[in-house]
């Protein structure tokens, strides 16, 4: 008994070891895979620019508690704003603070017509 003992003791404290470190390394890597908020706002504002040049864009820098169902996460606010057919046009959007997907977009007509 005392022998098998002897070769569990080594094997027992690598795998908590091992654990313990797969944690570790686990709870790193997903505090890096957060997005800064000018992150998100430059991969809208690169989707944005597709169709059209931008004339303005902001993002709040602090997450926001969000819920939408079951849905609970942290988004970050923010807007872009081009010129369609000579009128200023805003949009408004909440991007998750984790990946970046936009998960609300809304579409705002200020009829300010732009004079050439």
């Amino acid at each position: 008994m005392n022998i098998k003992s002897r070769s569990f003791f080594p094997l027992l404290i690598g795998t908590i070891a091992g654990f313990i470190s797969g944690l570790q390394a686990s709870g790193f890597l997903h505090q890096s895979e957060r997005l800064t908020p000018q992150q998100i706002l430059s991969r809208v504002r690169q989707e944005f620019q597709r169709e059209t040049p931008i004339q303005d864009s902001w993002i709040s820098t602090r997450p926001e508690p969000f819920q939408k169902f079951a849905l609970k996460t942290f988004v970050y606010h923010g807007g872009v704003s081009r010129l369609e057919d000579q009128q200023l046009i805003q949009y408004d959007f909440l991007a998750d603070a984790t990946t970046g997907s936009v998960l609300e977009l809304k579409r705002n007509n200020f009829n300010a017509q732009l004079s050439n």
